[in-house]
């Protein structure tokens, strides 16, 4: 039997409510959480590895404490001061002496550091899951904050004497942010350090036959912090 024009507008009118709320019934939560506050604060804890250099008297670092500060500013972009130290150790390394036993003795160094950084969210200003990944570039400064000699160092001549003196700092890395709520998250970061070691004059004598002994070098670190973060 066929309806007729009247049934099937009546029909179509009584079932289209019923159909609207059934679609609003089935609305699907976003897997996405946009972040509220703009400025952290946290502390961080963890290590660095560092190369020595070509003759090893660098610091090779060690346990790595700090602060940060952060503040977002548009989009995904967000601005760090970071202030850190690095308990660490460097062998005190004697150029008069025969390559296998140049090393005199040890001492400690407290690398301590003040950069700037810029962080770069991968989803925005938001959480994904409670999970934001970012990738971060900086630099700043770095010196020994313990660099009075010891007794092994002050048996040297002053030409072979290392300081680390005070130089730049270069810093890029990874890491992600797992907000527990929207005030308080957890953040792990892995970072590539780069600072610079002035070698003394004493490696340059040409009595001493080392080869095309550079001023300076370049060397890098390689580091893993975990922070607790605090946003208001």
């Amino acid at each position: 039997m066929r309806l007729s024009y009247r049934s099937l507008l009546l029909t179509v009118l009584v079932a289209s409510p019923l159909g609207m709320s059934g679609a609003a019934g089935q609305s699907i939560p976003s897997p996405y959480r946009f972040l509220e506050r703009a400025q952290e604060v946290g502390p961080f804890a963890g290590s660095v590895s560092a190369a020595t250099g070509r003759f090893g008297f660098g610091p090779s670092g060690g346990a790595l404490f700090g602060v940060r500060y952060g503040v977002h500013l548009a989009g995904p972009v967000s601005l760090e001061g970071v202030i850190g130290t690095i308990q660490s150790e460097r062998d005190i390394i004697n150029p008069g002496r025969d390559e296998g036993d140049r090393i005199v003795g040890t001492t400690d160094a407290l690398l301590s550091s003040v950069d700037a950084r810029l962080r770069f969210s991968l989803v925005g200003h938001r959480a994904w899951h409670g999970i934001n990944p970012h990738l971060i570039f900086g630099g700043g400064m770095v010196w020994d904050a313990k660099s009075s000699p010891v007794e092994a160092e002050e048996s040297l001549d002053a030409a072979d004497q290392f300081s680390f003196g005070r130089g730049f700092l270069g810093t890029l890395g990874t890491g992600m942010y797992w907000y527990l709520r929207d005030g308080i998250a957890l953040r792990v970061d892995g970072q590539f350090t780069l600072w610079k070691l002035a070698t003394p004059p004493g490696f340059s004598d040409p009595a001493r036959d080392f080869e095309a002994v550079e001023s300076s070098e370049w060397v890098r670190g390689l580091g893993l912090t975990i922070s607790g973060i605090f946003r208001w």
